[in-house]
């Protein structure tokens, strides 16, 4: 429903409130109708007679009814809202706009919860943010420091239309590559661009129901959203089951979005020279071509760090 359609269902949601109000108590149906009757007489006075003392009259008129209605709803415990829409948003009135023109927030958060839905990841993975990813435990957190600030430049160019640089980061099971990549995600979000964030696994499969299952159009759709949006996001890579057909797909998005100049992220816990044996030179070759590569090192599983603490805690 678009915010148009919105707005008629909530004034006739109001409309029908109104009638409901009007069988329950007679007289204000017969006070409102009063009020139009003689709003209509003072336009018509100052228009066509330019008679500004029937007017002041009529005015007069018109403010008595109005302080009749006043305590009648009063009386029944109502007050002047009653003949107002119930918006979701009482700020813009569900227009998504305010009246200097800026969007108002309430739309920015509608566009940002769907831009969420769209890119795959999940409410959760909004909690995953820079300030939130901790240094304790790893090896050289200065270094990690370094590459944390590393992180928030990239996805400060993707907002601006600057980005040049893609990233492969790497590190073993539990390290925070996830966090790091997803924090990248929300930032560019956050900025109002797009994001696709798949899992290798799923993402290849969902490349293959599309291609074989869904039609050539429909997969074209789909192909052209994985090569244009601002920011792709490949996790795990590695961790899938690698075939003749996931590197070849991997290969036509990397070159496709390497020559739009669109930046993508891959975690895997592989290193470039495992991911040459595991898929071929043309993969590590694209990587090669354009990503920075970041390794996390922590002597322990991050993941494994907080299942202790919170048995630690029961």
């Amino acid at each position: 429903m678009n915010r148009e359609q919105l707005r008629q269902e909530k004034q006739q949601q109001c409309n029908a409130r109104i009638a409901q109000l009007y069988e329950y108590i007679p007289a204000l149906e017969q006070i409102d109708y009063t009020i139009g009757q003689k709003n209509v007489r003072m336009i018509r006075s100052g228009i066509l007679h330019k008679n500004k003392a029937e007017q002041q009259a009529l005015q007069q008129e018109i403010e008595t009814l109005m302080q009749e209605r006043h305590r009648l709803l009063a009386q029944y415990g109502l007050d002047e809202q009653i003949y107002k829409p119930q918006w979701n948003c009482p700020i813009c009135e569900d227009r998504g706009y305010l009246e200097d023109g800026t969007l108002c927030t309430c739309y920015q958060q509608e566009r940002m919860q769907e831009m969420l839905e769209r890119s795959g990841m999940s409410v959760a993975m909004q909690q995953y943010r820079f300030d939130n990813f901790y240094l304790d435990g790893f090896d050289k957190p200065e270094d990690v420091q370094k590459k944390v600030l590393w992180c928030k430049q990239f996805a400060a160019q993707i907002v601006q239309g600057t980005c040049k640089d893609c990233l492969f980061l790497r590190g073993d099971v539990g390290r925070g590559k996830t966090h790091l990549s997803t924090a990248i995600a929300n930032a560019v979000l956050e900025g109002g661009k797009t994001v696709i964030y798949k899992r290798a696994a799923d993402l290849f499969d969902m490349i293959r129901r599309y291609k074989y299952e869904e039609g050539t159009q429909r997969w074209n759709e789909v192909l052209e959203k994985l090569i244009s949006c601002d920011l792709l996001v490949i996790d795990d890579l590695g961790a899938e089951r690698t075939t003749d057909f996931v590197t070849e797909q991997l290969v036509l998005l990397l070159e496709e979005r390497n020559y739009r100049n669109r930046p993508w992220i891959i975690n895997s816990n592989l290193k470039l020279n495992q991911i040459q044996d595991s898929y071929n030179t043309r993969v590590s070759d694209r990587i090669m071509d354009r990503a920075t590569i970041l390794t996390l090192e922590r002597e322990r599983s991050y993941r494994l760090e907080q299942a202790e603490q919170r048995m630690k805690e029961l």
